[in-house]
């Protein structure tokens, strides 16, 4: 059900008390149930006229834009855009920005009627949800496209907020939208609560790259593990929990994976055979899960550090769970916090800084162990770095190309340090990437010196 309201009674809704928004009926349900419950509590909100200017007193999408995605010096947060944009003085629109579907309108087959007015502009009300519309450069806008969320290996478009080419979905080649990484997680929880505001619609276009057409969990393998991913590496932001009020305050409905984003992995991640708690509580053994078993720092250079994190997740735990190195004698590791809190931890989860500054070359092998009293056995993280001088702090392949013909002319294989490098192309031995011998398609080149390996990735066309 949506309701329209007039907009000095919107603001009467108490934004600061999220907790009240939320049935006690969520309690003791996980999976698709829960989803179902979050569903029939999150379509019920009021719908706001789409466009520059307030119709019939109804704040419209640009009046709410000035509450929700302002920066804290009054100039528009885009998050597609390094650029800086001001608010217009008054009604209207910001020149140069478009307001933008996160999710593509396209992917439930919406489409935009000028002859219309701002409430009927549009079929469906996720094309007026203001929890995925955000305001955006124009230019990034126009290169998003209808592209689904993924990590692009070739940009076509890349502004340094923005970047948008091809990439490995459903294990083939696609076009990608990616954001920053200070933003990932934004646009997974908008996502996220897209999937469950609207889990009845029917998908269409490039809509399928990411959702499965059910309740639950309407997505498919690789949108599912995408945004878990990008969820748990970009936690919630002060911006987030200020956008989610805002909206809140306007449209009469919240994002729940801001407000309790722990609900993401009761409903898709590693708690869906436990049952939701908002104490985060559970007669379920106490555990702890990880974002990864293993850290790699790959090369660095003296005198310098690097920093990386680990997302550590509780369930039921009633003590604080310790955090120390092992087989650190030089000292090279460090680690931003050595007690994580239990009711963090079951709640919001942590994410544990590690910081690698080696004081000599060579490579470093260390491991963190997290354990507790009530944890069955401890938890052990396998940490690496390498170290080179510090005028050369990272080995990388020079003068290749991501894209070539088949027929240009074959490239030497080199690195930017003269090292003993043992090369191949798509687990080949090679001195040279032979464009006429690849078929068309993508195709890895390794390299292994003393020091490590890496690779990368090149595109051949006909």
């Amino acid at each position: 059900m949506i309701f329209t309201a007039i907009c000095g009674s919107i603001f009467s809704l108490l934004a600061d008390m999220p907790r009240d928004y939320y049935p006690n009926s969520l309690e003791g349900k996980n999976g698709a149930e829960l989803k179902t419950e979050l569903h029939n509590l999150l379509k019920n909100h009021t719908r706001l006229p789409y466009g520059s200017r307030d119709y019939n007193q109804i704040a419209c999408t640009w009046t709410v834009f000035k509450k929700s995605d302002v920066r804290p010096n009054k100039k528009v947060w885009d998050m597609y855009s390094n650029n800086s944009y001001n608010f217009s003085n008054g009604a209207g629109a910001t020149k140069g920005m478009n307001i933008e579907h996160s999710v593509p309108k396209s992917w439930w087959g919406d489409a935009y009627d000028e002859t219309a007015t701002p409430l009927t502009r549009f079929k469906y009300d996720g094309s007026y949800d203001l929890h995925h519309l955000t305001p955006s450069d124009a230019a990034a806008n126009t290169a998003k496209s209808n592209y689904p969320l993924g990590e692009v290996d070739s940009p076509l478009f890349d502004n340094g907020v923005t970047k948008v080419g091809t990439g490995q979905a459903n294990g083939r080649a696609t076009n990608l939208f990616e954001p920053a990484d200070e933003y990932k997680g934004d646009f997974a929880r908008m996502y996220l609560y897209f999937v469950t505001c609207y889990q009845d619609y029917s998908w269409k276009s490039s809509a399928l790259s990411m959702f499965a057409q059910n309740s639950y969990p309407t997505l498919n393998a690789y949108g599912q593990s995408l945004l878990l991913k990008w969820h748990r590496q970009d936690p919630v932001s002060q911006k987030e929990i200020d956008r989610n009020n805002a909206v809140y305050s306007f449209q009469g409905n919240r994002n729940p994976f801001i407000d309790y984003p722990n609900m993401v992995e009761y409903i898709w991640g590693d708690s869906t055979n436990y049952e939701f708690s908002f104490s985060g509580q559970s007669t379920s053994a106490p555990s702890i899960s990880i974002s990864n078993d293993k850290i790699e720092f790959g090369y660095i250079g003296t005198e310098t550090s690097k920093d990386k994190e680990i997302y550590i997740k509780g369930k039921n735990l009633t003590t604080d769970i310790t955090a120390k190195l092992l087989n650190n004698d030089s000292g090279d590791f460090s680690l931003g916090m050595s007690n994580l809190p239990a009711h963090e931890l079951n709640t919001t989860g942590i994410n544990l800084a590690i910081t690698f500054s080696p004081r000599s070359i060579g490579t470093r092998n260390v491991t963190l162990r997290l354990s507790s009293d009530e944890l069955s056995a401890p938890v052990d993280i396998t940490i690496s770095g390498t170290v080179l001088l510090s005028d050369a702090s990272y080995l990388r392949i020079i003068d290749i190309k991501s894209t070539y013909k088949k027929s240009d002319e074959p490239v030497r294989l080199m690195l930017n340090m003269n090292l003993d490098t043992q090369w191949t192309v798509d687990g080949k031995p090679a001195t040279h990437l032979t464009p006429s011998e690849l078929s068309a398609g993508l195709h890895t080149i390794q390299f292994t010196t003393i020091y490590g390996t890496g690779k990368m990735r090149v595109q051949i066309i006909e």
